[in-house]
Formats: C-alpha cells, structure tokens, sequence
C-alpha cells in the first residue's frame, strides 16, 4: 500500500526546506569577510573560539533598544560607532550569529592603526 503522492509531496517538502535552509547559510556566509572566515577556522582548529574578536560590521537600519538588547544577549559589545558602522568586541564563536541577523549586512575583522611617523612630523610642521 505504498501511496506515490504522498512519498512525491514529502520529497518535494524535504527538497524545499534543504534549498531554503541552504541558501539562508549562503547568505550569512556572503556577510563575513573572507580573512575573518579564516581567522574564525584557524581558532575552531585550535578549540580557540571562546577568544574576543574586535570586528567593523554595517548594519541597514537605525539601532533601536531590541536592536541592543538582541546584541547584548549574543555578547556583542559596541565599542563605537560613525552611522551605520560599528566596532565591537565578541567572542569568535558569535561571528555567524551576528551574521544571520537582518539588520547586519558586513562583517570583516577590525584592523590596527599604525600611525606613520612621517605623517605626525608633517603635520607639526604645518602649524
């Protein structure tokens, strides 16, 4: 008593769901810079991903309170910010959690200044 329809409806219900779900981790994926994605892999490998991050992400929309308290909750820690681009602090594990949220759009790890010695003389001499 093998009923064709059924097993046919199931299997395009399963096909869908894997699709979507595939996809959605598509998305979260195009979000991370390609260097932090490596730097996320290389501290996995090394059991390191409870290790602090500082991050810049781009977010699409104003921050409100539940925008906060959502960041708080997954351990986001907002250094600064100009607009709509932040600096935080979280864990290397929370990187895709941040990601998967729809007001980020970009996520790429956070780079050091060096300030040129040459450029801090020039700029005394100017005055």
């Amino acid at each position: 008593m093998f009923n064709y329809h059924f097993f046919k409806k199931i299997s395009l219900l399963l096909l869908f769901c894997s699709t979507f779900f595939f996809c959605k981790d598509i998305e979260t994926e195009k979000k991370i810079d390609p260097n932090l994605k490596l730097k996320i892999k290389n501290l996995n490998e090394t059991s390191q991903l409870d290790q602090k991050l500082s991050v810049v992400f781009k977010v699409n929309e104003d921050f409100t309170d539940l925008h906060r308290r959502l960041l708080r909750n997954n351990e986001v820690k907002i250094i600064a910010n100009i607009g709509h681009i932040y600096t935080a602090s979280l864990p290397a594990r929370k990187i895709y959690d941040l990601a998967k949220m729809k007001f980020v759009d970009y996520i790429q790890g956070s780079r050091e200044y060096k300030a040129n010695p040459e450029d801090s003389t020039r700029a005394i001499q100017k005055m």
